[in-house]
């Protein structure tokens, strides 16, 4: 096995061009981040904890052996864990079967490199170093910083914790059943724990940690499965307290999954008011504020649902509610791992609404071979049809529908989607619809004239990736005249108001007058 040390002593240039990359794109000075002269000051003197130790980048590395047997991969992928559907993704080229990545962790924490090794763990000053096999994919080796618990833990995950199984929802009859089987599961995955902890001799803190991960997984299934028979019309707000789950939310060491868990506790929160009253609670930002504030004494989860809501501000692009409500945030939120992430993710968004054209070339071009790029990169067909479609919609806004016809939410959408259509007929404005049905290429069962194209599983697979659609559909994209990309996700859905408003935006600066 190749070491650390050699890996390193090799000067990739990839990675040493990617690591510095990384590192200048998210080193801090001051933790003040300005942009176009404004500023937002995530001042050190409200983050809890050691800036020295916090503010240190990870190193990941890795060596493939035996990567003949599947030639066709040319990446590596390593998923950073945040709120449901805002995770952080980062994608290293293969050169010579070997990568790397370089991340700000912010505290003791678990990554995914999937399909390899779900729950990598790490913290600041990392330098861990990843050896796998393609001719056998579970065998995975690590060395390096933390060696010995992450191969405890991936021998937990592969051999211990069976988290793919947790009974459903829908082999019970009524939610206490439902709670009753869900529990007795929990006990069986413990008890295998248990096991573990014989078999292995896991450290105390990796031993908790993996304890901590099945009880966050038990909490978001019992939550999903609740929410379940409240729709059918059950009471079930006895079986589910906020405080049942606090405990699990503490700063030391944080699995994935807890991000996931505190979004399930905001969806448990508003799904157990009046849904008027709910609604309001949704409308009133400060409201919500102290809301969640008032939930629970953990400080954690109440910083984690906190930050939840920003994050959502964000994801929706809308840097100006976060600029807006940042003294709150600032002011709440102290933990490193909630605030840094948060920033640096702001950060992002705002350097893509005041230069898009930067993300949007990123994005449509990531097929391109690099310059000094030696590797040829396989053509992404769903970027080639992206590119199609706006080579021939030259100086017109095009809107993106990605849906499908078996989904509701896409269904609920095309009455709107179709009066958009209508009310901008005569305008430069092209509406488009990406079906991941891959039949009936060019017709579209609800809206027949709207241009409608079926991906194949080529396309789809291919936009996935990079536009994040697999995290949910009906998603959406915004193209302006110029063939940049200036906005995409969920949040561009034609039922709401201030889409029509920024698709203005976009045909104002355009002369053209479009009729089909």
């Amino acid at each position: 096995m190749k070491s650390h040390i050699r890996f390193i002593a090799r000067k990739s240039l990839y990675t040493a061009v990617m690591v510095a990359f990384v590192l200048a794109s998210c080193t801090h000075d001051k933790m003040e981040d300005r942009i176009d002269g404004e500023s937002l000051i995530f001042g050190a003197e409200n983050i809890e904890g050691d800036e020295e130790y916090y503010s240190k980048a990870a190193v990941i590395t890795g060596h493939i052996a035996n990567r003949d047997v599947y030639p066709n991969t040319t990446e590596i992928s390593i998923t950073v864990p945040f709120y449901d559907r805002v995770d952080t993704r980062q994608t290293s080229l293969i050169y010579d079967d070997e990568f790397g990545f370089s991340i700000l962790p912010y505290s003791p924490r678990t990554v995914s490199m999937a399909p390899f090794a779900d729950h990598i763990v790490v913290c600041p000053g990392d330098s861990i170093h990843v050896e796998l096999d393609f001719a056998d994919l579970g065998n995975v080796s690590f060395s390096g910083t933390g060696a010995d618990n992450n191969v405890k833990m991936n021998e937990f995950h592969m051999k211990y914790y069976l988290s793919h199984y947790w009974p459903s929802q829908n082999k019970y009859n009524d939610a206490e059943s439902f709670k009753d089987g869900l529990t007795e599961q929990l006990e069986s995955h413990l008890s295998r724990l248990e096991a573990f902890i014989h078999e292995k001799h896991p450290s105390k803190e990796l031993e908790a940690l993996c304890r901590k991960e099945i009880e966050a997984d038990y909490y978001s299934n019992l939550i999903q499965g609740l929410l379940f028979f409240k729709r059918d019309g059950e009471n079930v707000s006895d079986l589910f307290r906020v405080k049942d789950a606090a405990g699990l939310f503490s700063p030391d060491c944080m699995p994935g999954n807890l991000f996931y868990l505190s979004s399930n506790i905001i969806y448990w929160l508003l799904h157990d008011m009046d849904p008027e009253e709910a609604s309001l609670m949704m409308a009133d930002h400060a409201g919500l504020m102290r809301y969640l504030k008032k939930v629970t004494k953990n400080r954690m989860l109440q910083q984690m649902l906190v930050t939840h809501l920003y994050s959502q501000m964000l994801e929706a692009n809308d840097t100006e509610s976060f600029e807006k409500n940042f003294k709150e945030f600032n002011e709440t939120v102290t933990y490193p791992l909630l605030k840094l992430s948060t920033r640096d993710r702001y950060v992002h968004k705002k350097a893509y609404k005041q230069n898009p054209r930067t993300l949007s070339d990123a994005i449509l071009h990531a097929d391109r071979p690099r310059e000094g790029q030696k590797t040829s990169v396989k053509e992404n067909m769903g970027l080639k049809l992206l590119r199609d479609i706006i080579a021939e919609n030259e100086d017109k806004v095009i809107y993106i529908t990605i849906a499908a016809t078996w989904c509701p939410g896409s269904r609920y959408e095309v009455p709107f989607q179709q009066g958009l259509a209508e009310d901008y007929r005569n305008k430069p404005l092209r509406v488009v619809n990406l079906y991941l049905d891959n039949s009936s290429a060019g017709t579209n069962p609800f809206a027949t004239d709207i241009e409608t194209y079926h991906l194949t599983d080529e396309q789809r697979l291919g936009l996935d990736p990079i536009l994040h659609t697999g995290r949910g559909i009906p998603f959406y994209i915004l193209i302006d005249k110029d063939g940049v990309i200036v906005d995409f996700g969920e949040h561009l859905r034609p039922s709401i108001p201030e889409t029509r408003e920024i698709i203005d935006k976009h045909i104002e600066n355009s002369n053209i007058e479009y009729v089909k």
